[in-house]
């Protein structure tokens, strides 16, 4: 959203992650149970905890979960389905949007998954340097990582103009539709990718959205070959934005550095100008975290 100084944003609606399960640890379907039975039942015994576990790792690939569904695919009967559900609602590692709705992840999980990635200091070592770019550039700057099929702001930092992109500081979006989220998808495995978009359509946020996989699949190889990733007015009228990557310790993208501003102060021809500060504030986010790896 592009906010007058001063102004607040609308309030964005509350998102969910969905993150890619490993395909080395992917469990087959056991005899006689459900799809991860063969997980559940590799040992006797397995206590309250460990069934938990298992529920909360079912999140990687399913948006939303019912009780009847966690029975089916941990193999468990339908009352321990309901009661784990139960004591992970109670701590906020889940949550119900309605009485007898589907379940989904929760505060006290996404926490934890911010905890770990701030295991690498990632954001406290990001934003003296990304305030230093919104200097540079007058432009709103953020710091993304991918969650699934969307991108997560773990830092915000608006422009100085009067007429600016507002924060998004702990929002989510669709990754299709975002320059962070493309430059990150671009680093996906292609398995991966089709296993976090199944359907060939995609969902549109703007007319300028993508909206069908092989679309995706082709700016994604784009983005490849020159190193970054735009986006026109595909995630929200009247804005573009440029994002590039941050390499993490062991050579892969931790996190992505996005640009953001009104079309009118980011033309197409201003992009190799944006996308430069953009990396040199990368190449310094890569070196402070690689030094408290």
């Amino acid at each position: 959203m592009i906010a007058p100084a001063g102004g607040a944003g609308l309030p964005s609606r509350h998102d969910h992650i969905v993150a890619p399960l490993d395909p080395s640890r992917r469990p087959g379907a056991g005899a006689g149970g459900g799809r991860y039975a063969s997980v559940v039942r590799q040992s006797d015994g397995l206590s309250s905890v460990s069934h938990a576990l298992q529920v909360l790792l079912l999140f990687r690939e399913h948006r939303s979960l019912r009780v009847h569904q966690v029975s089916q695919l941990l193999g468990l009967p339908r009352s321990t389905a309901h009661r784990l559900m139960s004591v992970l609602q109670a701590h906020r590692f889940v949550v119900q949007e309605r009485s007898r709705g589907p379940y989904r992840i929760g505060p006290a999980l996404i926490n934890v998954g911010l905890a770990a990635l701030q295991g690498i200091d990632i954001r406290r070592a990001a934003q003296p340097i990304l305030q230093a770019l919104r200097e540079e550039v007058r432009e709103t700057v953020s710091l993304t990582v991918l969650e699934g099929d969307r991108v997560r702001f773990l830092e915000s930092i608006e422009g100085p103009e009067d007429v600016r992109v507002s924060s998004r500081l702990g929002q989510s979006r669709p990754a299709h539709c975002t320059a962070a989220g493309k430059v990150l998808l671009a680093w996906l495995p292609r398995h991966e990718l089709e296993r976090l978009y199944p359907k060939q359509e995609l969902p549109a946020a703007t007319p300028g959205s993508i909206t069908s996989l092989e679309a995706l699949e082709r700016e994604l190889e784009t983005v490849r070959a020159r190193g970054y990733a735009t986006n026109f007015e595909e995630s929200t009228p009247g804005l573009h934005a440029i994002a590039v990557t941050v390499p993490g310790p062991d050579g892969r993208p931790a996190a992505a550095i996005a640009i953001s501003a009104p079309a009118s102060r980011l033309p197409r021809k201003r992009v190799p100008e944006m996308v430069a500060a953009a990396r040199r504030a990368a190449a310094r986010v890569e070196q402070a975290i690689c030094r408290t790896a």
